[in-house]
């Protein structure tokens, strides 16, 4: 059976969410599980009938961040192809006319290698092109992309190895690594995550402050 591009990210975003996975032929529960292979990570599924699904997951399938869409939203109303900001994929872009205002479009994006999604209803802020996501009341004084790394570091100083992990994030929240920059450091802290180069907005800055903190070897200023 093929399945669009729609119907895969739909199966997965299931699997990931931790929801029953159904099968496209009889809607029943499919057994799915990941297999995380060096070179070839994949989500099986597994149906009736000889019902078998494989999903390459590398890299794994995420939202789309509100961030992600702004940028999406502006290069698609530029006629620039928009990229999955993952494996820098081209994205499949649909349009269709705005459900509130039929005079105007709402944006599907989809990636056709790792499955990644999000979309955009159009509203009538001039400003947002996407609503920002609300500042939670509980984040500590360096979750601000704006303050450079080796300030963050030095506001989380005395603070544990999650924490400081959780500084030397980007703290853009772009969940491009399967988690926020909070959910990533305690995956790396607590052992659940081992690779430390998924933070794709902190790049090589933060790639090598997380391989220092994880070695013990990071010298604070």
């Amino acid at each position: 059976m093929r399945l669009t591009n729609e119907e895969s990210a739909a199966l997965l975003n299931k699997f990931w969410s931790g929801q029953p996975v159904p099968s496209p032929k009889t809607g029943r529960p499919m057994r799915a599980f990941f297999v995380d292979r060096t070179f070839n990570p994949q989500v099986v599924m597994i149906g009736g009938a000889g019902e078998h699904l494989r999903f390459d997951q590398k890299p794994r399938q995420i939202e789309f961040s509100a961030g992600h869409i702004k940028s999406m939203v502006r290069d698609a109303k530029e006629r620039e192809n928009p990229v999955c900001p993952q494996d820098f994929e081209p994205l499949v872009v649909a349009r269709t006319p705005a459900v509130r205002f039929p005079n105007e479009w709402d944006w599907q994006f989809h990636c056709p290698k790792c499955f990644s999604f999000g979309g955009w209803e159009y509203t009538d802020k001039k400003d947002d092109v996407v609503a920002k996501p609300a500042v939670r009341k509980d984040a500590p004084a360096f979750h601000d992309e704006t303050i450079p790394l080796p300030k963050r570091m030095e506001m989380a100083k005395g603070g544990d190895l999650a924490l400081k992990l959780y500084a030397a994030m980007a703290q853009t929240d772009c969940t491009a690594c399967g988690w926020d920059c909070e959910g990533y450091a305690k995956a790396i802290a607590d052992g659940t995550e081992k690779n430390i180069s998924l933070c794709v907005p902190g790049k090589a800055e933060t790639e090598d402050v997380l391989k220092k903190l994880v070695a013990g070897t990071y010298s604070f200023a």
